[in-house]
Protein backbone atom coordinates (compact mmCIF):
# COMPACT_ATOMS: atom_id res chain seq x y z
CA UNK A 1 0.00 0.00 0.00
CA UNK A 2 2.86 2.30 -0.56
CA UNK A 3 0.65 4.51 -2.71
CA UNK A 4 -1.27 5.20 0.29
CA UNK A 5 1.60 7.49 1.61
CA UNK A 6 2.00 8.72 -2.02
CA UNK A 7 -1.50 10.20 -1.61
CA UNK A 8 -1.59 11.13 2.07
CA UNK A 9 1.36 12.84 2.70
CA UNK A 10 2.61 14.86 5.38
CA UNK A 11 2.06 17.84 3.34
CA UNK A 12 -1.66 16.69 2.86
CA UNK A 13 -2.49 16.29 6.09
CA UNK A 14 -1.16 19.47 7.01
CA UNK A 15 -3.22 20.82 4.77
CA UNK A 16 -6.17 19.60 5.90
CA UNK A 17 -6.11 20.42 9.52
CA UNK A 18 -4.93 24.18 8.29
CA UNK A 19 -7.94 24.50 5.83
CA UNK A 20 -10.61 23.35 8.15
CA UNK A 21 -9.70 25.45 11.52
CA UNK A 22 -8.39 28.29 8.84
CA UNK A 23 -11.31 30.86 10.16
CA UNK A 24 -10.58 30.48 13.66
CA UNK A 25 -9.86 33.48 15.52
CA UNK A 26 -6.86 32.34 17.51
CA UNK A 27 -6.28 29.19 20.15
CA UNK A 28 -8.86 29.98 22.41
CA UNK A 29 -11.43 28.99 19.41
CA UNK A 30 -9.98 25.39 19.40
CA UNK A 31 -10.89 25.36 23.01
CA UNK A 32 -14.48 26.74 22.08
CA UNK A 33 -15.16 27.42 18.68
CA UNK A 34 -18.31 30.82 18.61
CA UNK A 35 -21.66 30.32 17.22
CA UNK A 36 -20.19 31.95 14.11
CA UNK A 37 -17.50 29.96 13.68
CA UNK A 38 -19.20 26.79 13.72
CA UNK A 39 -21.19 27.98 10.79
CA UNK A 40 -18.49 27.45 8.72
CA UNK A 41 -18.47 23.99 9.42
CA UNK A 42 -22.25 23.49 8.81
CA UNK A 43 -23.74 25.91 7.02
CA UNK A 44 -20.81 26.83 5.22
CA UNK A 45 -23.18 26.66 1.39
CA UNK A 46 -21.60 26.59 -1.69
CA UNK A 47 -19.13 28.47 -1.40
CA UNK A 48 -17.09 26.19 1.06
CA UNK A 49 -18.27 23.05 -0.76
CA UNK A 50 -16.56 24.56 -3.58
CA UNK A 51 -12.77 25.31 -1.62
CA UNK A 52 -13.25 21.28 -0.67
CA UNK A 53 -13.66 20.18 -3.84
CA UNK A 54 -10.88 22.50 -4.87
CA UNK A 55 -8.63 21.61 -2.38
CA UNK A 56 -9.17 17.79 -1.78
CA UNK A 57 -11.08 16.89 -4.29
CA UNK A 58 -7.94 15.24 -6.38
CA UNK A 59 -6.89 13.27 -3.42
CA UNK A 60 -9.95 11.93 -2.84
CA UNK A 61 -10.48 10.78 -6.01
CA UNK A 62 -6.83 9.41 -6.51
CA UNK A 63 -7.72 7.10 -3.42
CA UNK A 64 -10.62 5.80 -5.17
CA UNK A 65 -8.93 5.43 -8.26
CA UNK A 66 -6.11 3.47 -6.33
CA UNK A 67 -8.91 1.06 -4.98
CA UNK A 68 -8.14 1.88 -1.35
CA UNK A 69 -11.11 1.15 1.02
CA UNK A 70 -9.39 0.10 3.70
CA UNK A 71 -9.11 2.58 6.90
CA UNK A 72 -6.54 -0.17 8.30
CA UNK A 73 -4.63 -0.16 5.28
CA UNK A 74 -4.37 3.83 5.70
CA UNK A 75 -3.57 3.15 9.13
CA UNK A 76 -0.71 0.67 8.17
CA UNK A 77 0.90 2.40 5.65
CA UNK A 78 1.10 5.97 7.50
CA UNK A 79 1.91 4.77 10.59
CA UNK A 80 0.55 7.84 12.66
CA UNK A 81 2.30 9.12 15.35
CA UNK A 82 0.65 12.40 15.63
CA UNK A 83 -2.79 13.29 17.05
CA UNK A 84 -3.39 15.66 14.58
CA UNK A 85 -2.09 13.04 11.54
CA UNK A 86 -4.73 10.94 12.97
CA UNK A 87 -7.35 13.98 12.95
CA UNK A 88 -6.48 14.84 9.55
CA UNK A 89 -7.86 11.46 8.53
CA UNK A 90 -10.79 12.04 10.27
CA UNK A 91 -11.89 15.39 9.01
CA UNK A 92 -10.56 14.08 5.48
CA UNK A 93 -12.62 11.12 5.03
CA UNK A 94 -15.26 11.73 7.34
CA UNK A 95 -16.06 15.48 6.69
CA UNK A 96 -14.73 16.69 3.73
CA UNK A 97 -15.81 14.16 1.71
CA UNK A 98 -19.78 15.23 2.65
CA UNK A 99 -18.66 19.03 0.96
CA UNK A 100 -17.15 17.14 -2.20
CA UNK A 101 -19.88 14.79 -2.94
CA UNK A 102 -23.57 16.02 -2.73
CA UNK A 103 -26.24 15.20 -3.74
CA UNK A 104 -26.66 11.99 -5.94
CA UNK A 105 -22.95 11.88 -5.73
CA UNK A 106 -23.72 11.10 -1.77
CA UNK A 107 -23.46 7.10 -2.00
CA UNK A 108 -19.90 7.79 -2.27
CA UNK A 109 -19.41 9.27 0.96
CA UNK A 110 -22.05 6.42 2.58
CA UNK A 111 -20.62 3.65 0.96
CA UNK A 112 -16.94 4.28 0.21
CA UNK A 113 -15.42 6.89 2.39
CA UNK A 114 -17.82 6.47 5.70
CA UNK A 115 -16.68 3.08 6.48
CA UNK A 116 -12.71 4.20 6.22
CA UNK A 117 -13.25 6.94 8.44
CA UNK A 118 -14.96 5.02 11.35
CA UNK A 119 -12.24 2.34 11.22
CA UNK A 120 -9.51 5.23 11.85
CA UNK A 121 -11.81 6.77 14.51
CA UNK A 122 -12.39 3.48 16.25
CA UNK A 123 -8.45 2.81 16.05
CA UNK A 124 -7.99 6.18 17.63
CA UNK A 125 -10.26 5.70 20.37
CA UNK A 126 -8.95 2.47 20.97
CA UNK A 127 -5.38 4.06 21.07
CA UNK A 128 -7.24 6.92 23.92
CA UNK A 129 -6.31 9.49 20.95
CA UNK A 130 -8.74 12.07 22.03
CA UNK A 131 -8.84 11.47 25.71
CA UNK A 132 -4.82 11.13 26.29
CA UNK A 133 -3.65 13.83 24.06
CA UNK A 134 -4.47 17.05 26.13
CA UNK A 135 -3.53 18.98 22.59
CA UNK A 136 -7.00 17.16 21.94
CA UNK A 137 -8.43 16.55 24.93
CA UNK A 138 -8.92 20.27 25.95
CA UNK A 139 -8.87 21.72 22.46
CA UNK A 140 -12.66 20.67 22.36
CA UNK A 141 -12.83 22.07 18.43
CA UNK A 142 -10.67 19.09 17.73
CA UNK A 143 -11.72 16.49 19.70
CA UNK A 144 -15.26 16.36 18.56
CA UNK A 145 -14.45 15.08 15.15
CA UNK A 146 -13.68 11.52 16.42
CA UNK A 147 -16.61 10.71 17.52
CA UNK A 148 -18.35 12.51 14.24
CA UNK A 149 -18.02 8.89 12.31
CA UNK A 150 -20.02 6.79 14.85
CA UNK A 151 -22.46 9.40 14.62
CA UNK A 152 -22.74 9.25 10.81
CA UNK A 153 -22.57 5.34 10.99
CA UNK A 154 -26.08 2.87 10.78
CA UNK A 155 -24.82 0.59 13.56
CA UNK A 156 -27.10 1.39 16.92
CA UNK A 157 -23.42 -0.28 19.20
CA UNK A 158 -21.80 2.70 17.56
CA UNK A 159 -24.41 5.24 18.68
CA UNK A 160 -24.05 3.50 22.21
CA UNK A 161 -20.12 4.71 22.25
CA UNK A 162 -21.01 7.87 20.56
CA UNK A 163 -22.93 9.02 23.16
CA UNK A 164 -20.48 7.64 25.98
CA UNK A 165 -17.94 9.92 24.04
CA UNK A 166 -19.91 12.32 23.91
CA UNK A 167 -20.54 12.45 27.74
CA UNK A 168 -17.39 12.37 28.68
CA UNK A 169 -16.67 15.36 26.75
CA UNK A 170 -19.24 17.32 28.27
CA UNK A 171 -17.95 16.05 31.95
CA UNK A 172 -14.56 17.54 30.97
CA UNK A 173 -16.01 20.84 29.92
CA UNK A 174 -18.02 21.03 33.28
CA UNK A 175 -15.00 19.82 35.05
CA UNK A 176 -13.64 23.38 33.56
CA UNK A 177 -16.14 25.44 35.01
CA UNK A 178 -16.37 23.60 38.54
CA UNK A 179 -15.11 25.55 41.27
CA UNK A 180 -14.77 22.13 43.26
CA UNK A 181 -12.23 20.96 40.50
CA UNK A 182 -8.51 20.97 41.69
CA UNK A 183 -5.33 20.12 40.09
CA UNK A 184 -5.04 16.94 41.62
CA UNK A 185 -8.50 15.83 40.26
CA UNK A 186 -6.33 15.20 37.34
CA UNK A 187 -4.12 12.87 38.63
CA UNK A 188 -0.60 12.65 37.55
CA UNK A 189 -0.52 15.30 35.06
CA UNK A 190 2.07 16.36 33.07
CA UNK A 191 3.24 19.39 32.71
CA UNK A 192 1.97 20.04 28.93
CA UNK A 193 -1.21 18.49 29.84
CA UNK A 194 -1.86 21.13 32.61
CA UNK A 195 -0.89 24.55 30.25
CA UNK A 196 -3.47 22.45 28.20
CA UNK A 197 -5.93 22.28 30.61
CA UNK A 198 -5.71 25.39 31.77
CA UNK A 199 -5.55 27.63 28.67
CA UNK A 200 -8.82 25.49 28.48
CA UNK A 201 -10.42 26.97 31.95
CA UNK A 202 -9.77 29.99 30.98
CA UNK A 203 -12.20 30.43 28.02
CA UNK A 204 -14.60 28.16 29.47
CA UNK A 205 -14.43 30.49 32.67
CA UNK A 206 -15.30 33.51 30.22
CA UNK A 207 -18.49 32.35 28.77
CA UNK A 208 -19.63 29.83 30.93
CA UNK A 209 -23.23 29.63 29.61
CA UNK A 210 -21.53 29.21 26.18
CA UNK A 211 -19.50 26.62 27.48
CA UNK A 212 -22.39 24.62 28.75
CA UNK A 213 -24.36 25.05 26.06
CA UNK A 214 -21.69 24.09 23.54
CA UNK A 215 -21.30 20.34 25.67
CA UNK A 216 -24.43 19.67 25.30
CA UNK A 217 -25.25 20.75 22.13
CA UNK A 218 -23.06 17.69 20.37
CA UNK A 219 -24.55 15.31 23.10
CA UNK A 220 -27.51 16.28 21.90
CA UNK A 221 -26.98 16.28 18.29
CA UNK A 222 -25.56 12.72 18.35
CA UNK A 223 -28.92 11.34 21.02
CA UNK A 224 -31.40 12.86 17.59
CA UNK A 225 -29.12 10.94 15.48
CA UNK A 226 -29.36 7.92 18.08
CA UNK A 227 -33.06 7.83 18.15
CA UNK A 228 -33.13 7.56 14.51
CA UNK A 229 -30.79 4.74 14.46
CA UNK A 230 -32.74 3.50 17.34
CA UNK A 231 -36.16 3.27 15.49
CA UNK A 232 -35.26 2.80 11.62
CA UNK A 233 -31.94 0.53 11.99
CA UNK A 234 -30.51 3.23 9.21
CA UNK A 235 -30.92 6.86 8.23
CA UNK A 236 -34.18 7.05 5.82
CA UNK A 237 -32.96 10.05 4.18
CA UNK A 238 -29.91 8.31 2.69
CA UNK A 239 -32.00 5.67 0.92
CA UNK A 240 -32.60 7.11 -2.62
CA UNK A 241 -28.66 7.17 -2.93
CA UNK A 242 -27.99 3.94 -1.36
CA UNK A 243 -30.80 2.42 -3.79
CA UNK A 244 -32.81 1.37 -0.96
CA UNK A 245 -36.33 0.79 -0.65
CA UNK A 246 -38.30 3.41 1.49
CA UNK A 247 -40.58 2.12 3.84
CA UNK A 248 -43.96 3.55 4.70
CA UNK A 249 -43.47 3.92 7.97
CA UNK A 250 -39.98 6.08 7.08
CA UNK A 251 -41.44 8.40 4.24
CA UNK A 252 -44.37 9.34 6.70
CA UNK A 253 -41.05 10.32 8.93
CA UNK A 254 -39.61 12.06 5.74
CA UNK A 255 -43.00 13.97 4.54
CA UNK A 256 -43.66 15.37 8.52
CA UNK A 257 -40.52 16.86 8.78
CA UNK A 258 -38.05 14.14 10.30
CA UNK A 259 -34.45 14.94 10.56
CA UNK A 260 -32.52 14.35 7.60
CA UNK A 261 -29.26 16.36 8.73
CA UNK A 262 -28.50 18.20 5.76
CA UNK A 263 -28.79 15.07 3.29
Amino acid sequence: MSCVSLILTPDVLLSVREFWFEHLSGPDSLVMPSVEENKRWFFGGEEFDKLCVERFAPTLESLRREGIKSGQDIIYALQPTDAHDWLSLILLLDQVTRNCYRGDSAGVVFNYFDPMAREIALAALQRGIPEKWPEIRWRFACRSWFYVPLMHSEDIELHDVAVEKYQGFARDVESLLSAETSDSSYGDESEVAHEYRVAAQRVVQASPEAAKEFAHLNLGFEKRHWAIIKRFGRYPHRNRVMERETTAEEREYLENGGDTFGG
